[in-house]
C-alpha cells in the first residue's frame, strides 16, 4: 500500500494508513498523512473498516493474505 500512500503525497493529497499493530514487523509508512494514521490491535476490526470506507475494490494475483482479504470483503458485504 506503499505505493498508494507515495502516489497521493507526491500529488500533494491525503492518504490514509490502517495499520495492524504487530511486534516487531510493521511500522507505518513516512507517506502517510499524520493525521489519517490508524493503528488496530485486530485484524478483524480492520478489515472491516476496510469495506466501511471503500467505494471500489481491486485484487490483483497474489498470495493468500490477497485471498484472505477478497472473501472477507465478500462476506462483510
Amino acid at each position: 500500500m506503499e505505493a498508494a500512500n507515495r502516489g497521493a503525497f507526491e500529488a500533494n493529497c491525503k492518504s490514509i494508513g490502517l495499520n495492524i499493530g504487530l511486534p516487531n514487523e510493521q511500522i507505518p509508512n513516512a507517506f502517510i498523512t499524520p493525521g489519517l494514521c490508524f493503528k488496530f490491535n485486530y485484524f478483524a476490526l480492520r478489515k472491516i473498516h476496510f469495506v466501511m470506507r471503500s467505494v471500489a475494490a481491486v485484487f490483483f494475483p497474489g498470495g493468500f493474505g490477497t485471498l484472505d482479504e477478497l472473501f472477507e470483503l465478500l462476506t462483510l458485504c
